[in-house]
């Protein structure tokens, strides 16, 4: 044997070696998913629970989510409908006896119409 036909040889062992790489590479999923299914199977079903697991984390982080910000919207409609509901008990009570009303703010809180006699005016010069 020449040194030509040793290279060219040792070039068709290569290119050998490169088609059994890739074949083995190919069939190594395939060797992956049988031995998970053939002598793995108690940690498939792990794998398994740990994804269904992690999906049910997110879809309640989600759920949460969506509730605690429906609570804040129902919390402002509340503050938004408790104020109308004073305001008309107020006027109710203003309605039902306005004398009284009058009487009450004069003497507890010091309260008087404006006149022209009692009115005083400020004007507030801009620069």
């Amino acid at each position: 044997m020449n040194i030509n036909e040793s290279n060219d040889n040792y070039q068709n062992d290569a290119y050998v070696d490169i088609d059994n790489q890739r074949r083995s590479n190919e069939s190594l999923f395939k060797i992956i998913i049988g031995d998970l299914l053939g002598h793995q199977k108690f940690s498939l079903f792990l794998l398994i629970l740990i994804v269904i697991s992690a999906v049910a984390v997110l879809i309640t982080t989600q759920q949460v989510r969506k509730q605690l910000f429906e609570r804040e919207q129902l919390l402002l409609e509340q503050d938004v409908l408790e104020s109308e509901w004073r305001n008309l008990v107020i006027e109710e009570n203003v309605l039902a006896d306005p004398r009284r009303v009058e009487e009450k703010a004069k003497n507890q809180l010091g309260m008087n119409y404006v006149t022209p006699q009692n009115e005083t005016v400020i004007v507030i010069k801009s620069k």
